[in-house]
């Protein structure tokens, strides 16, 4: 059971989690928690570092934010022997949960099953600090955004648990944003491709990371709400759903357009190109070669990403500031399903909703899995609404699109 920000942000709400807890134990089940920080306390920390020089690759960095959790572990703990539950809270570095030496952004290698095995073996929870761990030089470790989903799912992993259920302030996974689409539907299921899609593309829900160490140990996630006793959503085998359509839509703000003019050296810079935003972890969500337009090459990119990409091009003489153009302010919209690009699936489709819109799109991807397209942010929510209500999302089993009207 896996608790996050807003789920254990005040006493109230912790002594709430701890009865949910005990329920779970009353049940028969061996349960684990794992806790985030109080909502807004991690950021309050970051606030702390940053202001006296920390930067997340530092060591003392980790040490100052990992604390957020530490507090949340030990008051739950505190919750529900309270209540009668015997509990423990564990650190990362208790149990331990070793990671690689990369601070602010760890990957967990290993975690050690026996401290679980001996709590429940004495009728104890064990309640773990999230978001942590240690590495090779017995220094703490942060594992970037997302990091208690990460390790809930790495340590249901690590004692073949039966399920790992994370509790979060929406009661499940929705074909868009309830906040966006009102009449977005709940999924009772989704495979672990189309999650990971979904949680890569922008979906808040769940971080990329911790679906795919859930794939990889085919692990089932059960996202829930942590203030409704709800059925929440499933995430499963992609072999179990074999369907095809659409399971849900997402977008996400804050990219850019770069356009890089190459002329003559078009092949060779491609390739250079393609090398350098690699190795610099630059993501490029999406390349396009405009060779109708003196050879130039089109780049979607979080805005973030701006200033490092311009040095790295400048730093190995790929392009001049006279060679390269910025569209700003864009977002990206994805649909998320499965065999867009099946002799019955949807490219066709697609390519007719992109000609009826009444606005520009930058760029766009196509595969067997995912649509996304570029647009201006200000009518990224709208494209949302559309293609949400032309693909009938609202509709159970029901994607086929409704008659198409002039644009939006």
């Amino acid at each position: 059971m896996k608790f996050g920000g807003t789920s254990v942000a005040d006493i109230g709400r912790l002594e709430h989690v701890a009865l949910k807890v005990r329920r779970q134990v009353e049940a028969g089940d061996q349960v684990a928690v794992v806790v985030s920080a109080m909502a807004g306390v991690t950021n309050q920390l970051v606030g702390y570092a940053k202001a006296l020089g920390g930067r997340e690759s530092l060591p003392e960095y980790d040490a100052v934010v990992s604390t957020g959790e530490q507090i949340t572990t030990a008051l739950l703990a505190l919750a529900l022997q309270q209540i009668g539950v015997p509990a423990q809270s564990f650190m990362g570095w208790q149990i331990p949960i070793k990671t690689d030496n990369c601070h602010g952004r760890a990957n967990v290698q290993s975690i050690e099953a026996k401290p679980f095995e001996d709590c429940w073996e004495k009728g104890i929870v064990p309640i773990v600090a999230g978001f942590q761990g240690v590495n090779s030089h017995r220094r703490i470790t942060t594992l970037g955004r997302g990091g208690s989903d990460t390790t809930a799912v790495a340590i249901a992993a690590a004692v073949k648990a039966d399920r790992c259920d994370i509790y979060t302030d929406v009661d499940g996974v929705y074909t868009a944003d309830p906040r966006v689409v009102p009449m977005a539907r709940k999924l009772d299921e989704i495979s672990y491709t189309e999650m990971l899609e979904l949680a890569a593309q922008g979906a808040k829900v769940l971080h990329p990371r911790s679906v795919g160490t859930a794939m990889m140990a085919e692990v089932p996630i059960q996202v829930l709400s942590s203030f409704e006793d709800k059925p929440g959503t499933m995430v499963a085998s992609s072999a179990q759903l074999t369907e095809i359509g659409i399971s849900g839509i997402t977008h996400s703000t804050g990219w850019l357009k770069l356009t890089v003019e190459l002329g003559n050296t078009l092949s060779t810079n491609i390739k250079k190109m393609r090398s350098l935003l690699g190795k610099a972890d630059i993501s490029h969500e999406m390349m396009v070669m405009n060779l109708s337009k003196g050879s130039s090459v089109d780049l979607f990119i979080p805005h973030g990403y701006l200033t490092w990409l311009l040095m790295v091009l400048e730093d190995h003489k790929i392009a001049s500031e006279s060679q390269i153009s910025v569209t700003p302010e864009l977002a990206k919209v994805t649909l998320v399903g499965r065999g867009l690009i099946a002799e019955n699936g949807y490219s066709q489709k697609l390519l007719q909703v992109m000609k009826n819109l009444d606005f520009s799109t930058y760029l766009a991807t196509l595969t067997k899995q995912k649509f996304s397209v570029g647009v201006h942010e200000a009518y990224a929510c709208d494209l949302v609404r559309y293609l949400h209500y032309y693909f009938n999302l609202d509709q159970i089993n029901d994607n086929s699109p409704k008659t198409m009207a002039a644009g939006l």
